[in-house]
């Protein structure tokens, strides 16, 4: 996940003190999570999402890529 997470930053020009800045952590805080986000809390994950633009989506494995109605 922080491999994704940091080249869609890249992708997007912003540096990582910017995301940060926009989620209210160091720049510090914006690499740990892109190095090994298995230490941060769900909180600090889904604040980058959504400084990034993107969103998690969980599904059953092996299902098909399907919208749910839930």
């Amino acid at each position: 996940m922080g491999a994704v997470l940091q080249g869609y930053r890249k992708h997007k020009g912003l540096t990582q003190a910017e995301v940060g800045r926009a989620v209210g952590l160091p720049q510090s805080g914006v690499s740990e999570l892109e190095l090994d986000p298995s230490t941060a809390s769900l909180n600090r994950i889904f604040k980058l999402l959504a400084a990034l633009e993107l969103e998690l989506v969980v599904r059953r494995r092996g299902a098909a890529r399907s919208v749910s109605g839930w």
